[in-house]
């Protein structure tokens, strides 16, 4: 099984702000698809759940680039709702928590609007 199918197995788990007891919340899944990507990730700030989509957004420069769309599995998203919340590309389309399912759901890339973000080696140091 490759990684970016491995990826889609988070489909339908469900979904609790601070995950636990076999659930996810939207941070959690980004960390999880991209370590199963082999990416590296940024530190873990607990502050990006109250933090505003521009705080968040300064704080993955210093890890990553932004970019104009999703194109590679694990690009990241924040999307650009009221309220930020963390998106990843993964087989040519996007996992999200759908707040109606309560669930992690994927659908195709474009129909999520995000900012997005790539990993980028020179800016992890």
């Amino acid at each position: 099984m490759s990684a970016s199918s491995s990826c889609l197995d988070l489909i339908g788990r469900p979904y609790r702000l601070g995950g636990g007891d076999g659930t996810i919340d939207c941070i959690q899944m980004v960390y999880e698809v991209l370590s199963r990507l082999g990416i590296s990730t940024p530190s873990f700030q607990d502050s990006w759940y109250t933090d505003s989509r521009f705080t968040i957004s300064r704080a993955l420069l210093n890890w990553g680039k932004r970019v104009e769309g999703a194109i590679y599995n694990g690009d990241v998203g924040i999307t650009t709702d009221s309220t930020p919340i963390f998106v990843v590309a993964c087989h040519d389309g996007v996992l999200y928590i759908n707040q109606h399912l309560d669930a992690v759901a994927w659908c195709p890339i474009g129909k999520v609007p995000a900012r997005w973000f790539r990993y980028c080696p020179t800016k992890n140091s």
